[in-house]
């Protein structure tokens, strides 16, 4: 409570410095020279790139140049992204499934360069770890939908665009290394070529980088009371990554009003994940089981983006395009498990082959015309989806199917869509539209059992800018999304895990239908100091009908804890981001930037099943960042430094027990806090080197599960820690 008022407080007072700053900049240059301050500082001149493509978007969006965002050496996306605003991952040493404004990745849509990119995530997502942050040219987070977009991303959509540089002929070549406290080495090298002929125009660029994750954890539980040793359990796991992207760009000009697009693109990823678990007796001392695993996980993706674009006139111009991608996931795992109450300790090899296939084919039509004053625009098109896995376990001389990740998942969804984008008032802009999807989803599990589901949604979408000033925007956004099942979630059939409350068995749904979300963001963007520094406001709203949550329940018939996804309930969200960025040089604090932002979330959701009022499931209450950049003219360097928190808090879920009772259970979330370090020098005007160091205060990840009767008895405490690791790296960079 302590951290969060210090922040709050000072927030508040970097906010009130910029409102002076303001009047001071008005008597200063009042032609911003942009090309000076990118040849001087490129972080700041990257961040004045940002805030006017910021200020230009009809709706409420947050922009991040490449520059800003690499200059902590990430290897991968998932860690840059960390410390935009409103950013959150399920754990301390993960990074691949982004959560915006605190709620589950599900509801946030995340884009590779504006379209969905396949991945063996089966929510629908990209697990944005295998993308390198080097590829990155900017990052978009769209708070508030437009009807030209897809109707997921109720919590906001992330938009990667990768590199595409065109503007002159040239290339360049960047090459790392680093530690990963405790585990190893890391390093990548990426580089790309750029230029144009006539009219034709091309990109190419590529990536390989070795990372490594580390996800150990320790878990003890305790009996009655909370004091009595129930067991408990540890696990080592080391996992190494090798990613490979390739991608393209490349536009010709047929005529002089028709040009032609191709994107290719090529992702793939290798994973080791090296594991070692142990289990304890009774006495949390005494060691009764061992189980080792080796996981090898091979990603592939090919994607290919052919798109037609023709113009009728100054005021029309049409695109045509199909977007066709497939993509692969080949898991192997290679088990012993070792019963170790026996002697000698009994053992048991166990392997497991999964294998996941995937297609996207999606064609589509879209058509803009300026009509007066109104600029229109209308597209249709369709989404062919198709998911099929298979796992397959071998032990005890026999062949077992695992019937639970045996099925197939087609999706075609239809969609069509039109907007108008009009002055009302002069210094205004509304732009007003509707989208319809009509979705068809068909599983087929291992049974040969047939599940379809149709659905047809209009979703309608409303997003209003005033400029109360040259400086100062104000905007409204009104828009409604959905969110669907988890496809993995489509299938009935039961998983085994722990069967506690910690680890429960699974068990999919196939009936749930999907969430239908009503969101409302107003909020004012104010630029200061000649436009290079913002302060910020939003506040969002949103309302969920339909809610699909995860809901435990003990099995009778074996005393199991058992997971299922259903429509609890409805719910609400609503909360408050705050933003500031602002150079000090009016303080005499010449090239000293500093930058705070913080994301407040209240949740509510009426669970039918218990009638409780609650919080969603793990969602925290505030998150925040807080940092400076401070450039050395002699030295050609910035510095930088980056605190990225996100606060401790308290969720109570009532759970239906065996004895159709209700059981409450409390689970406490430590506070997680991650300080990154950075410096870049410019040793010429095209070589540069850079160094970071990344989490080095090494917080630990640490929850602490209690479950009470409903007398207020505690019946069972579960402890869980899991420890982080610092990450050291030095990477050289080099164009012509």
């Amino acid at each position: 409570m302590k951290k969060s008022r210090a922040l709050l407080f000072s927030t508040a007072a970097m906010v009130g410095c910029f409102s002076m700053s303001s009047a001071v900049a008005q008597q200063a240059n009042e032609v911003l020279q942009l090309k000076e301050i990118v040849i001087k500082d490129l972080v700041r001149g990257s961040v004045v790139n940002a805030l006017d493509a910021r200020a230009q978007a009809p709706n409420a969006m947050t922009v991040i140049e490449g520059e800003q965002l690499n200059q902590f050496n990430d290897l991968s996306a998932g860690d840059a992204i960390r410390r935009l605003p409103g950013v959150t991952f399920p754990g301390v040493n993960r990074s691949r499934e982004i959560k915006l404004r605190g709620i589950g990745r599900e509801y946030t849509q995340v884009l590779i360069d504006g379209r969905p990119l396949i991945d063996g995530d089966s929510s629908r997502n990209f697990e944005v770890d295998r993308l390198p942050s080097a590829m990155i040219e900017r990052i978009e987070i769209i708070r508030s939908p437009l009807s030209n977009m897809a109707s997921l991303g109720a919590a906001g959509t992330v938009n990667i665009i990768t590199k595409r540089q065109f503007e002159r002929n040239g290339a360049g070549l960047s090459l790392g290394g680093g530690y990963l406290t405790d585990n190893g080495p890391t390093g990548d090298i990426t580089g790309w070529a750029s230029g144009s002929e006539g009219g034709f125009r091309y990109f190419l660029g590529g990536d390989y980088q070795r990372r490594r994750v580390n996800e150990s954890s320790s878990e003890y539980s305790f009996g009655k009371g909370g004091t009595k040793p129930d067991g408990g359990s540890t696990e080592q796991q080391e996992r190494s990554f090798d990613d490979t992207l390739l991608t393209g760009r490349f536009e010709f000009d047929l005529t002089e009003k028709d040009t032609l697009t191709f994107t290719p693109t090529y992702s793939r990823s290798h994973e080791k994940r090296d594991q070692t678990s142990y289990k304890f007796d009774t006495d949390q001392v005494t060691l009764k089981e061992q189980n080792d695993e080796l996981r090898k996980r091979t990603r592939e993706t090919y994607a290919g983006y052919l798109e037609w674009a023709h113009d009728f006139s100054e005021e029309t111009r049409s695109r045509l395009f199909i977007d066709l991608q497939k993509g692969s996931e080949d898991t192997t795992r290679e088990g012993m498990k070792y019963d170790l109450s026996k002697t000698p300790a009994k053992t048991e090899a166990d392997r497991r082959e999964a294998d996941i296939s995937l297609q996207r084919v999606a064609p589509g039509f879209v058509w803009n015309s300026q009509l007066g004053g109104h600029a229109v625009e209308g597209g249709f098109g369709v989404s062919f989806s198709k998911r099929d896995e298979e796992e397959t376990r071998f032990r005890k001389g026999k062949v077992e199917p695992n019937l639970v990740r045996i099925y197939n998942v087609k999706e075609d969804i239809y969609y069509a869509y039109l907007s108008d984008q009009f002055s009302v008032f002069g210094p205004d802009e509304l732009t007003a539209g509707l989208r319809i999807e009509h979705s068809r989803t068909g599983t087929t599990d291992a049974d040969g059992n047939d599940y379809d589901v149709n659905a047809t949604d209009y979703n309608p979408s409303l997003q209003y800018k005033y400029s109360l000033s040259e400086d100062l925007d104000w905007r409204l956004g009104v828009a409604r999304t959905l969110r669907r099942p988890d496809l993995r979630d489509l299938t009935p059939s039961l998983t085994s895990k722990d069967g506690t409350l910690a680890k429960p068995d699974t068990r999919g749904n196939p009936y749930t239908s999907p969430e239908k979300i009503w969101g409302v963001d107003t909020g004012a963007d104010w630029y200061i100091l000649d436009r290079q520094g913002i302060v910020s406001a939003n506040f969002y709203a949103r309302k969920f009908e339909d809610k699909i949550e995860n809901s435990l329940s003990r099995d009778a018939s074996n005393n199991r804890w058992v997971s299922t996804p259903e429509n609890v309930g409805n719910g609400h969200l609503y909360g408050l981001e705050l933003e500031a960025r602002a150079p000090l040089d009016f303080l005499n604090l010449e090239n000293l930037t500093v930058f705070a932002n913080g994301t407040a979330m209240k949740s509510r959701l009426t669970d039918d099943r218990t009638g409780q009022k609650r919080r969603f499931s793990e969602t925290p209450d505030f998150v925040s960042n807080i940092g400076m950049d401070y450039y050395l003219p002699d030295l050609k360097t910035t510095l930088g430094i980056n605190l990225n928190t996100t606060y401790a808090y308290t969720q109570n879920i009532l759970e239906v027990n065996k004895d159709d009772g209700l059981s409450n259970v409390r689970t406490h979330f430590s506070a997680l806090n991650r300080l990154d370090l950075s410096a870049r020098t410019d040793i010429t005007e095209n070589f540069s080197v850079s160094f970071s160091a990344l989490n080095v205060l090494r917080t630990k990840d640490k929850r602490e599960r209690t479950t009470f009767d409903d007398t207020g008895a505690v019946t069972g405490l579960t402890d869980t820690k899991e420890p982080s690791y610092s990450s050291y790296y030095v990477r050289g960079s080099y164009k012509w």
